[in-house]
Formats: C-alpha cells, sequence, structure tokens
C-alpha cells in the first residue's frame, strides 16, 4: 500500500497533467502558482475551474481569496475542484461562508499501472489511428456525436484541437471495420499519460470499443515503456467508471466541485 507522501506525490502529478492539458485551450488564461492551478475561460463555461495545490489546501482561506480575486473579485462564473479528505472537511465552514455551492457531480481520478496489464481487453479488430494536423476533424466528428456537444461550438471546439496538436497533444480515433467509432486524446507529462476526451458514438456504444481503444494504446505504451503510468477523470458511480476499472484503473482520490455563480448569489458579504 502506498504511504500518504506517495499519495501526494501522485496527486501533485496527476493535477500539474490536467493543468498543462487544458493549458493550451485557445481563448483561455491560465496560471500555475504555489497556491495552485487556476484557469478561465469565456468560451466554455464548463472549463472555468481552479484546483489547489498540498500548499493551497493549507492556506486555504488564501487560496479561496486568489480565486475571487483571479475571477474578477468574484464576479465570474467558476469551479473549485477540491479533494474530498480530512482536510476538506475541517474546511467546510470556509467554503459555506464564501457561498459555493455544491455540485452533484463528484469526480473519480483514476490511475493505472503495469499491476493491470492481465485486466486489459486488447483487440486486433480495433485499429488506433493516431491523427495528423490535416485530419483532426475526424476526431471533433467523433468527439461531437459521442457527447452531443451543441453545434455552435465545433468551431471553437476545431480550434482547440488544432492548438492542442500543435503542442503535443496526440488525438485518437478507434476505427473498426474502417469506421470510425470511438476517440480519445493524450497528454503526456512523464510518468503519465493523461487520458481526455474518451467517447464512442451513439450507435457504436455497447461493443466494447472504449475500453479496447484504451486497451489497445496502453499495451502499445507498456511494452516499450514499463514505467508508464495513465491517468483520467470521470463521473463517480457512473457506467463510464465501471468501465474503466475492468481494465485496470483504481481510484487514486475523488473530487468535489463548488460552484460560484454570482447570477444566483448576489456578491459576497
Amino acid at each position: 500500500m502506498s504511504n500518504s507522501n506517495d499519495s501526494q506525490d501522485e496527486r501533485a502529478l496527476i493535477d500539474l497533467n490536467e493543468y498543462g492539458f487544458y493549458f493550451y485551450m485557445p481563448d483561455s488564461i491560465a496560471v500555475k502558482n504555489e497556491l495552485g492551478y487556476f484557469l478561465k475561460n469565456h468560451k466554455i463555461e464548463t472549463y472555468s475551474y481552479v484546483a489547489p495545490t498540498l500548499l493551497g489546501e493549507k492556506n486555504f482561506d488564501k487560496f479561496l481569496s486568489y480565486t475571487f480575486s483571479f475571477f474578477a473579485d468574484g464576479k465570474e462564473y467558476f469551479i473549485i475542484k477540491h479533494p474530498f479528505d480530512e482536510y476538506f472537511r475541517t474546511n467546510s465552514k470556509i467554503l459555506r461562508e464564501k457561498r459555493l455551492i455544491a455540485h452533484h457531480i463528484d469526480i473519480s481520478v483514476m490511475s493505472w499501472n503495469k499491476e493491470g496489464f492481465p485486466y486489459l481487453r486488447t483487440s486486433e479488430e480495433v485499429e488506433l489511428e493516431l491523427l495528423t494536423i490535416r485530419n483532426l476533424n475526424k476526431w471533433v466528428d467523433v468527439f461531437f456525436d459521442a457527447f452531443d456537444y451543441p453545434n455552435d461550438l465545433r468551431k471553437y471546439i476545431s480550434s482547440m484541437v488544432n492548438k492542442q496538436a500543435e503542442n503535443g497533444i496526440e488525438f485518437y480515433v478507434g476505427k473498426a471495420s474502417g469506421k470510425d467509432v470511438s476517440c480519445f486524446c493524450v497528454f503526456r507529462q512523464q510518468p503519465y499519460h493523461g487520458f481526455y476526451g474518451v467517447g464512442t458514438k451513439h450507435k457504436f456504444r455497447r461493443k466494447g470499443y472504449a475500453s479496447i481503444t484504451l486497451s489497445n494504446y496502453i499495451e502499445s505504451i507498456i511494452k516499450s515503456d514499463t514505467s508508464s503510468k495513465f491517468c483520467l477523470q470521470v463521473q463517480s458511480r457512473s457506467s463510464a467508471e465501471r468501465l474503466y476499472k475492468k481494465i485496470g484503473f483504481e481510484k487514486s482520490f475523488s473530487l468535489k466541485r463548488f460552484d460560484w455563480d454570482p447570477s444566483t448569489l448576489g456578491p459576497i458579504s
């Protein structure tokens, strides 16, 4: 069993991976300092969020003060993602005083390492295609079908994908019988490969394509580098979380999401 320091180190690396992925979103302002990770994006509301570092947790009131300052003194919508642990419970009074609203979605942060190898669900019937800048539209097509994003965001998502690809983020589609059936992207920041945007087209669901495409990718990486690790975030107690557990992912820690929406709450007293 890993000790507390190992868990803290793992969390710090996973948080950094997520920040690195979001850093390359167009029209975003991203800041990393000793208190935490801060990002705001006016195009996609759900990508306005902050997460404290370990130092930010120890100085939680200072972390929240910086957060409100970063988001125009609390006048803009944002989301705080915070581990649900003993420290959180100790500081729940501060959260209430800041009038943050608990979100209904809890997040499981999951990781995979070589102990999960026997659980992978690989198949030669699904081919992984690493996309180039020229054909990233294939990924966008699968992504929009899988997640039912509104079409008015297609232009922005396309520009995001292009910018991220130009900065080393890899975009894959899974192909079955020559058809694009699933998608995911990977941000590599050693030792972690962070998975984002994992999805399957509606008409190809319940065939195991998501688990197969991730399994094929993980196997190909582990064969050349057994020290590689993999991480992702998923809604807790969801079918997706159960899917990831079946191929060897384990929950590293949980996150609670808190919303600040001044349009409904009014100014801080």
